[in-house]
């Protein structure tokens, strides 16, 4: 299957920008769809007492904020209005309790959905808008950090392995993203031969697997001497030059996630190439 439809989110024009400017790049490379998921999210509720004004306090601050997006989401409407390809906006006006459904419902009208990665100091709302898609809408994400300015992506990958569910699907979903001649490296780490998980060897299977699919597949099983998982396979994707990285996404819930930092968690706030992740 090729891609054909195209989704991105954003919460903000500007802030979002790289996030839009490789999806339409995207859309331009496979003659694709492209449809932008425009949010606009209402500030919380406020809670208060005393003499009453935390109300009207909160309706300026919700005027204010739908008053300043309005204006960002039109003036960024009418610069894309003068590009190629036609792009189709969806406009979504949420509370932060409702992000990550109506990004779900949006992930599942498109081959592959593009969002930001949530940043170290704002992690709200793209972490919502990456877990709606993610966990909700059935759809592969692709991930792009937020200094990221690359043109290519697929030529040079690397596939995160640890022989999960996910990471299968994930390996899968990544050959949208890539031509015949992509190079790819499979990665594993502390992986051990096992009769229900990796099989004889770490990943000889899976590479003999995409080597049907790719021009050149190399497996490289790493040691983490002390470093963490994702660490790892940085130094990985750093040395094979990689300009995406492709792993299963969220393995564990996210209550664990938010106590005990995952692989997932920690390449969405570190690496330099974008990621694509599959649950």
């Amino acid at each position: 299957m090729k891609i054909k439809d195209i989704s991105v989110c954003m919460a903000s024009p500007d802030g979002d920008k790289a996030a839009f400017d490789f999806a339409k790049m995207l859309a331009v490379a496979n003659d694709a769809h492209l449809s932008c998921a425009a949010f606009t999210v209402l500030p919380p509720m406020i809670l208060g007492y005393g003499d009453g004004s935390a109300g009207e306090v909160y309706a300026s601050i919700l005027q204010q904020t739908r008053d300043t997006m309005s204006g960002a989401w039109k003036k960024f409407e009418d610069s894309v209005d003068q590009q190629s390809p036609a792009i189709e906006m969806r406009h979504f006006e949420a509370f932060p309790n409702r992000v990550e459904s109506l990004s779900a419902m949006n992930a599942r009208h498109a081959d592959i959905v593009v969002v930001r990665a949530p940043g170290k100091s704002d992690e709200q709302p793209h972490a919502d808008l990456l877990e709606g898609v993610l966990l909700g809408g059935g759809r592969p994400v692709l991930i792009v950090p937020e200094e990221w300015s690359g043109t290519t992506v697929g030529q040079r990958a690397m596939i995160a392995w640890d022989a999960s569910r996910e990471a299968t699907r994930a390996l899968h979903d990544s050959l949208l993203l890539m031509n015949d001649d992509a190079k790819v490296c499979v990665a594993t780490v502390d992986a051990k031969p096992g009769d229900t998980s990796h099989g004889a060897g770490p990943a000889w299977d899976v590479g003999a697997h995409l080597s049907r699919h790719v021009g050149d597949v190399e497996v490289r099983n790493e040691d983490s001497i002390g470093r963490s998982t994702a660490e790892a396979l940085m130094d990985v994707a750093t040395s094979f030059d990689a300009d995406l990285i492709v792993m299963g996404g969220y393995r564990h819930s996210r209550l664990q996630q938010a106590f005990l930092p995952g692989v997932t968690r920690t390449l969405l706030r570190e690496a330099k190439v974008p990621l694509l992740l599959s649950h």
